[in-house]
């Protein structure tokens, strides 16, 4: 095969026509840099390149065949775009000035010193693992496990615009204590989470990408560098050059990534909210969000620094409240009764809710305003969480929220519900067994 056909993304079928019959990798699909290294290029005499991956304003990163360990590979190539130059079909960058040449020489070194530091992090799983660094070209490389799977961004639009409160708590609490490892152990500030930087994988692992960014390492070299950022998701300190960033820095980014896979809604930019534009509370948006993570939120996105909450895993606290501990047997109680009011709920089961004996499996109110069959609720042993339909006249409540009738919610542990506008509040919730 001429190796000018040889296909850039699985390195073995025939591409000549356009299209690879081996892998059906087409052309078309195929992501366009005129930065980019030559396909088929051999990188420290170990790697090929293949197909662009994605890029951004300070890097590429190619999909990549390891020839020692024959395996595919990522790798990241630092080319800030502005800053530096490479010939067509040429491998060697230039900087494109003078004026550029300190701002680019301190971004390389930065981007090697802290390959070196993420590639002491091999025991943190859901760190993307970094295999290998150097400098060729002269310019810096990461070279990376190579991931199949979904961003979240790209689990957002398959299942319609937002994630489910339960799977999204999963990821969101697995990056959350990977990111308290990071800033535990070696002081590391990731400075751009998002749901572009946190994949799930084929096998169901969640990955936490895109660290060595150097757009974060460019450094006070550089103030026009230094605080470019994705809006939305940074916090007011990363609009600054000079403003100090920590661990806080990252959870706020978190707790927004949060916020918008389970609403599909965005926080408002930081600038706009110090000028009064308002987010509203989590679980207005999604009901079905708990009192607790919503609150854990909000204290996340405070906008100083030192107000907000400072380590990620005291973030993701509260999701783990809300998980059911072992042997755990669900319940119904009247909310904040310490006398005992409370029911046990058998497990995938329709349960009735209202105020005739006869109608209702359960009777917390004799009250006329709630109906003889006021809402049904369901405990999946399976999921471990709570539906509830309401089939009432003076409705169903979640905190403020009427749930439109007939229509199904989430509810967590510990969270509570209203039968009419708080005339029974009622709360379910595990107990152990």
């Amino acid at each position: 095969m001429n190796e000018g056909h040889r296909c850039p993304n699985c390195f073995q079928g025939d591409i000549s026509t356009g299209k690879c019959a081996l892998c059906g990798f087409d052309r078309m699909e195929e992501k366009h840099n005129p930065l980019r290294l030559p396909e088929q290029f051999l990188l420290a005499n170990r790697y090929i390149i293949g197909r662009i991956l994605g890029s951004g304003g300070f890097g590429i990163t190619y999909k990549a065949f390891d020839l020692l360990n024959q395996c595919y590979c990522a790798v990241k190539e630092f080319v800030p775009i502005g800053v530096v130059a490479r010939r067509e079909g040429g491998f060697q960058v230039t900087v494109s000035s003078k004026a550029n040449l300190e701002d680019f020489e301190h971004g390389k070194n930065r981007f090697m010193q802290e390959a070196g530091v993420l590639k002491k992090l091999t025991d943190v799983a859901e760190v993307v693992q970094i295999m290998d660094y150097f400098m060729e070209n002269n310019t810096a490389y990461f070279v990376m496990e190579y991931l199949e799977g979904a961003t979240l961004k790209q689990l957002m639009a398959a299942f319609g615009g937002k994630i489910p409160l339960k799977d999204a708590m999963m990821i969101i609490q697995q990056v959350g204590s990977a990111l308290d490892q990071v800033h535990r152990r070696e002081g590391i500030f990731h400075r751009d989470i998002s749901p572009d930087n946190i994949m799930v994988t084929k096998d169901n692992r969640v990955k936490l990408i895109d660290f060595g960014n150097a757009k974060h390492i460019i450094g006070k070299k550089s103030q026009t560098l230094s605080v470019i950022l994705k809006h939305g998701y940074a916090p007011p300190e990363q609009y600054s050059s000079t403003s100090s960033q920590g661990s806080y820095t990252d959870v706020y980014s978190l707790a927004v990534t949060f916020y918008y896979i389970v609403t599909g809604v965005m926080v408002p930019n930081a600038p706009d909210r110090f000028n009064g534009d308002e987010y509203c509370a989590l679980h207005k948006i999604e009901p079905s969000v708990s009192i607790e993570v919503s609150e854990a939120v909000d204290r996340a996105l405070v906008l100083n620094g030192k107000m907000r909450t400072s380590s990620a895993a005291e973030f993701v606290q509260a999701f783990s409240q809300c998980q059911p501990p072992a042997h755990a047997v669900p319940y119904l109680k009247l909310a904040g009764n310490t006398s005992g009011y409370s029911w046990d709920i058998p497990e995938n089961q329709l349960v009735m809710i209202g105020r005739s004996g006869e109608l209702a499996d359960i009777v917390p109110t004799s009250d006329g305003k709630v109906s003889k069959k006021h809402c049904e609720i369901f405990c999946d042993s399976i999921e471990k969480r709570f539906y509830i339909v309401d089939h009432s006249t003076n409705g169903t409540f979640i905190g403020s929220r009427r749930l439109e009738k007939g229509k199904t919610y989430i509810l967590l542990s510990g969270q509570q519900f209203s039968l009419g506008n708080h005339i029974c509040d009622l709360e379910v919730g595990w107990k152990d067994g």
